[in-house]
């Protein structure tokens, strides 16, 4: 692990329907009765995270503890890989899980208890972990954004979107279970192109088309039981020409156990680059986060990110 015990600490308050702010003098007093030497703030608004994780990195911080759910995390991912263009490096990161979506703690295995998450953080390794970095096209505009977990477009940029307008007090679970059903509703499928390593691999109606490199999304599903986080690869995932009923019992009633796979209409491919491409403009989810294009350029970037797992 690093050895300073200076640490740099990301709070979004807001996390967890508030849990993560009430939460925070708690893991604030146990880090500091680990031996940690902590500076820490809470973020104020959107990107916040971001602009505070590059202040960090400029101050010479060594190790930023994410504290929140996975929107707050990729928010100081981004804002480190912006550092990164003109430094060269980044700090090595670590998360105490304590927001609505935690699946790449699932992933990692990093306990939502908190004081077992400030323990690996004391005694645990450093892993360089792969990322994803997405370009969005629309009308003639191009923008970037980077995650390390998941991103998907279609059905899931929909669910996204409501799952972060529902009260987070029903818990990752029921948040993302709920919103996925109320996105199916009203949801159309969209005919898109897919294509992977260069190569046109599909093109049709689409549900859902998504990106993983861990194994976990939308609060729990266990949607890439193959996905392993520093190979180098990216498991695409898409599900194509199915209706209401089937996706529900097909896809969604399955893929929590990781049984979705069986499906003949879900369809898997690995890679080290997509591209998505619509003729209309269409919902994309980032680690939670939404953004809305028309073509999507994603190339993984492989062992880019330090981050603090179990020995």
């Amino acid at each position: 692990m690093v050895q300073s015990k200076k640490v740099h600490a990301i709070i979004n308050p807001h996390a967890g329907y508030g849990k993560a702010g009430k939460r925070w003098p708690l893991i604030l007093e146990y880090l500091q009765s680990s031996g940690f030497d902590v500076t820490w703030r809470l973020t104020e608004r959107r990107w916040h995270a971001s602009d505070i994780a590059q202040e960090y990195a400029r101050e010479g911080a060594r190790l930023i503890i994410s504290v929140g759910g996975e929107g707050v995390m990729n928010e100081i991912v981004n804002g480190l890989f912006n550092y990164k263009k003109t430094s060269g490096t980044m700090p090595t990161l670590a998360m105490i899980p304590a927001g609505t979506g935690t699946d790449l703690s699932r992933t990692l295995h990093i306990s939502k208890e908190y004081r077992k998450a400030v323990d690996l953080i004391k005694n645990g390794r450093e892993m360089l972990m792969d990322a994803g970095r997405m370009v969005f096209e629309r009308e003639g505009r191009t923008w970037t954004r980077y995650f390390i977990n998941a991103a998907d477009t279609g059905l899931g940029g929909a669910v996204a979107r409501l799952s972060n307008s529902l009260p987070k007090v029903l818990g990752g679970f029921l948040t993302f279970l709920l919103a996925s059903l109320a996105a199916l509703l009203s949801f159309r499928r969209m005919k898109l192109q897919i294509w992977v390593d260069d190569k046109l691999v599909d093109s049709g109606l689409m549900t859902i088309v998504g990106a993983l490199n861990g194994q976990y999304f939308g609060g729990g599903m266990h949607a890439a039981p193959m996905a392993v986080v520093d190979d180098g690869i990216m498991e695409f995932m898409y599900v194509k020409d199915t209706n209401f009923i089937k996706f529900i019992s097909k896809v969604l009633a399955r893929v929590y156990a990781g049984e979705h796979l069986a499906y003949h209409k879900v369809y898997l491919c690995k890679g080290r680059q997509l591209k998505v491409v619509s003729e209309k403009v269409f919902l994309a989810e980032v680690d939670g986060e939404v953004e809305r294009a028309r073509t999507i350029h994603l190339d993984i970037v492989p062992k880019s990110v330090s981050i603090l797992v179990a020995k």
